[in-house]
């Protein structure tokens, strides 16, 4: 596949300012904890600053282990991070995976009747697998109670999250997110579970997607990216490619505002962070995107009118048809789930036909 060249279209102030919110992923996590990692951000801000001949300003606001919830307690109600905001060209945000660990971790608990606090969704994982191993009705438990998990809380504190940095940030100013890719894909899962949680993922995605022209901000499509072929030891965080292919995605958007938001790596470039002139001293304000707008025509034609008449009749014809395959697509997720749990209750009963028959032979 042939990839177009993308040309900066962006003019820079002689320092590059760039604010980093959320997870592990961000943070550049190091599972052994004796190679460092250098997250996407801090890549994507040191090629800026040294393709533009410019000093960086590069603060990083992130935490392992941090959801949505803690997003808004712990780090967007800091007066230091609004402050930040307020200066920064770029902000970079990466969450969601932690809501999704915390309620697997959570639900395993509950459903198992451990004390243990799963520190891990692989501590989580190991001990729901004994559980299955134990009882294989415990399956059917995990699978019942991930399906209703409510939605409306992990919508409702990234409207909240995404509010604040709408309302702080500096006019002008980009923001990109990353949704979510599966954090457990490379986890063997009992039964269907890696179907529920493909599915969660996807709606959490939806969100995420659905509210970025309310807040102003682009989309980075890791979730269809293979993100998952580059992650460290425990299955879960980027390792250092890991980290340059997210880096290589989001720089293209910083580069190119304008282009797709749901960037795939194919269309990235590679990135290296490379040598760039030292940091900077904290310094204010910034320079907006320098772009012409053209000048509107003082009239329009006759032809024009009716192309545009047309235009909206085929928009209405587009939007009869985008209701249409949304009302398909539900169906399509109910029949998925009616699947899911009709195989899930079908090998249960097979488990326990099976003892049955073994009990009777013993007897």
């Amino acid at each position: 596949m042939l990839v177009q060249q993308v040309m900066p279209v962006r003019a820079w102030d002689e320092v590059i300012t760039c604010t980093v919110l959320g997870d592990s992923i961000a943070k550049g996590y190091s599972s052994d904890k004796v190679n460092k990692i250098k997250c996407y951000g801090r890549i994507v801000t040191e090629q800026l600053a040294e393709e533009n001949e410019a000093y960086f300003d590069y603060q990083n606001y992130t935490k392992n282990g941090l959801d949505t919830a803690g997003l808004n307690e712990k780090v967007l109600s800091r007066d230091t991070v609004k402050r930040n905001l307020n200066k920064s060209d770029i902000v970079l945000i990466t969450m969601g995976s932690n809501d999704l660990l915390n309620e697997f971790k959570h639900v395993s608990q509950q459903i198992l009747n451990s004390n243990t606090k799963f520190r891990s969704a692989n501590q989580a994982l190991s001990e729901l697998q004994e559980g299955v191993k134990k009882n294989p009705l415990t399956i059917l438990k995990i699978v019942d109670a991930l399906s209703n998990w409510d939605y409306g809380s992990f919508e409702t504190e990234w409207m909240k999250a995404m509010e604040t940095v709408s309302q702080q940030k500096k006019e002008n100013a980009q923001v990109i997110v990353t949704n979510i890719y599966n954090p457990v894909y490379n986890m063997e899962l009992p039964g269907t579970l890696n179907k529920v949680v493909e599915n969660i993922i996807g709606n959490m995605n939806s969100i995420i997607e659905k509210r970025a022209s309310d807040y102003g901000y682009q989309v980075v499509d890791l979730f269809n990216s293979s993100i998952v072929a580059f992650v460290q030891g425990d299955g879960l965080h980027p390792s250092q490619e890991g980290q340059e292919l997210i880096a290589g995605m989001v720089y293209k958007l910083v580069e190119d505002p304008d282009s797709r938001e749901d960037v795939l790596e194919e269309d990235s470039q590679s990135v290296d962070g490379g040598a760039v002139k030292g940091e900077a001293q904290d310094k204010t304000g910034g320079q907006a995107e320098n772009r012409e707008n053209a000048a509107a025509p003082d009239a329009e034609s006759e032809n024009v009118k009716q192309m545009q008449e047309n235009q909206a009749g085929k928009t209405e014809n587009e939007k009869n048809l985008t209701d249409k395959q949304s009302g398909q697509q539900e169906h399509s997720r109910r029949a998925d789930w009616l699947g899911i749990a009709a195989g899930v209750i079908l090998a249960a009963s097979g488990i326990c036909l099976l003892y049955l028959m073994n009990r009777k032979k013993k007897g």
